[in-house]
């Protein structure tokens, strides 16, 4: 095979002895490193050999090697006592490898050999690609040598463009690039250094606290990718452990009110590469009001609903009762429960201050229906009306027909009474006081019933008003529960008859517990109950006494 090499000089890595006159050999390192010595041939015993026009080479005594239009022959070329020419692309040189005195011929061939020009990168955090530009010499480039080592090894291409991958970030390699020609014929060696791109880490850029209530804390999270995309989000509370997951939000729950956490968080990018971690303090909410998640205009319902989702039952001073909640009525109703729950509701006026004759409570939620008793009573009266009117069957009741529906509703604007749903009473009654709420709602969810707008409590209503634990107790026996009950307070009747006794109608004592009355001996307080219509809507009010909610 041809080889061209340029302005070459000869000298022995081992031992260089040329008899005769010599080819200005370098004697030391320094000189050999030195590329600007003169490449002088002196013509002693070496014999270089030269291509003429017609093929034939002729022994020259030119003092210098030949230079562009020619190619260095390595297949002619060589010493005749054993030493080795060889071609050091690195120096420009060739080398002489020898143990000891040579006579060397040197051929070069009349041949224009294709250049390299140019050799361009491109680089990533671990590869580097080089595109190289050739200059044409007689016949075309069809193999390519690309280094990565200095020169230690090369992978062969066909390709003027090659990827070296697998690299080290923010390293600096000396790649080495050569070509050959459909002959063989080797261009010039380019050396061109690259440091490969840094390694860019994911970072969390912020943490966002997209809710908080006494119980929870939700957060969303900003992280962008470096030399890769976010694949994992990690998060801590407390120093806690860390809990993975591919989304940017989390919410923590079972917290504390009014407690200050530390959220810390960092990501991983898709190639396992951690951010740095990011911290962040939030504190629950102490306490939450009505106004907090209710704006004007939202459904009354759904207002009260949303609030007990958000301030959660210790804070609400409500109960979901649902078929899990141990005693409960397990009707889906949400009913406010304990000493004074702020549920407050001005009715029947709308000046700035609520008279308080117009003031009344919320007993819960049931379906899309809000039901309210009035805070103070309208007076003294008897349950069926008189005397001579001694059955508790409601709907004939004049307590029901004459004053409930009759005197009080007339007394509203109408207005404030289109704003009363007609209900269905369950008027049925229980048989005796000795009966734990559950019991009582049970039988007062069935049986009898009457269609009216204005009714009373329920003994189930007072019960269940109370705090939980006071739940498994029998009605007869609730004074321990008047502390924890705000419906506690007045001596009052209530809608449930005593199914076994036709004259009678259960009561409330002022001292918290129940019994049954004469309905029509004794006239004890009334307070009334309606419904509000399932359209009636949120304006304003905390639900306190001194900011009771205000409605549509």
């Amino acid at each position: 095979m041809k080889n061209k090499k340029r302005n070459l000089i000869i000298f022995s890595t081992l031992l260089v002895i040329v008899v005769g006159v010599y080819l200005l050999i370098p004697k030391t390192k320094e000189e050999v490193d030195d590329k600007t010595k003169p490449n002088v041939n002196t013509n002693g015993f070496l014999t270089l050999m030269l291509e003429q026009d017609d093929g034939t080479y002729k022994k020259t005594s030119a003092s210098t090697w030949p230079g562009d239009g020619y190619a260095f022959n390595n297949e002619l070329s060589g010493c005749e006592r054993g030493g080795e020419l060889v071609y050091d692309r690195e120096i420009n040189i060739v080398k002489l490898i020898s143990s000891g005195s040579d006579k060397c011929y040197v051929y070069f061939d009349k041949y224009n050999v294709a250049k390299i020009t140019n050799v361009t990168n491109t680089k990533t955090t671990n590869s580097v690609t080089l595109t190289v530009t050739t200059e044409a010499g007689e016949n075309e480039v069809d193999k390519y040598y690309f280094s990565k080592d200095g020169g230690n090894s090369y992978v062969e291409s066909t390709s003027q463009t090659y990827t070296f991958t697998g690299l080290t970030p923010n390293t600096t390699y000396t790649f080495k690039v050569y070509a050959k020609d459909t002959l063989g014929y080797e261009t010039n060696e380019e050396t061109v250094q690259v440091t490969t791109n840094a390694y860019v880490n994911p970072v969390v850029n912020s943490i966002t606290v997209t809710d908080t209530t006494t119980s929870s804390i939700s957060i969303s999270v900003n992280a962008s990718g470096g030399t890769n995309s976010v694949a994992t989000y990690y998060y801590s509370i407390n120093n806690g452990a860390y809990s993975s997951s591919t989304s940017n939000t989390k919410t923590f729950t079972g917290l504390n009110k009014g407690t200050t956490y530390t959220i810390k968080v960092y990501v991983k990018d898709t190639n396992g590469v951690s951010s740095s971690e990011k911290t962040t303090s939030v504190e629950t909410i102490n306490e939450i009001y009505l106004a907090d998640v209710c704006s004007n205009g939202t459904n009354l319902a759904t207002c009260i609903k949303n609030y007990y989702n958000e301030a959660g039952q210790e804070m609400s001073s409500m109960y979901y009762h649902t078929s899990s909640l141990a005693n409960s009525a397990a009707d889906n109703s949400y009913r406010y429960a304990g000493a004074n729950p702020n549920n407050y509701v001005c009715f029947g006026s709308t000046a700035s201050t609520c008279p308080s004759a117009n003031l009344y409570r919320i007993i819960g939620v049931f379906g899309s229906e809000v039901k309210l008793i009035k805070n103070s009573s309208l007076g003294n009266y008897y349950w069926s009306g008189s005397s001579s009117n001694r059955s508790n069957t409601w709907s004939s009741s004049t307590l029901n027909t004459g004053t409930l529906n009759g005197t009080y509703l007339s007394g509203l604007s109408a207005t404030w009474s289109n704003k009363i749903a007609t209900h269905t009473w369950y008027v049925g009654g229980y048989s005796s006081s000795a009966a734990t709420p559950k019991t009582f709602y049970n039988a007062e969810s069935s049986g009898t019933t009457c269609r009216a707008k204005i009714g009373l409590m329920y003994v189930s209503d007072y019960g269940f008003a109370a705090s939980n634990s006071y739940w498994t107790k029998e009605l007869y026996n609730y004074e321990p529960a008047k502390s924890s009950n705000w419906l506690a307070g007045l001596t009052e009747w209530t809608i449930s008859r005593h199914s076994g006794i036709t004259t009678g109608a259960f009561s409330v004592y002022s001292s918290g517990s129940f019994n049954n009355y004469s309905v029509y001996r004794f006239s004890i307080g009334v307070r009334p109950v309606f419904y509000l219509t399932s359209s009636t809507s949120y304006v304003s009010g905390s639900g306190s006494s001194a900011d009771p909610i205000r409605i549509n």
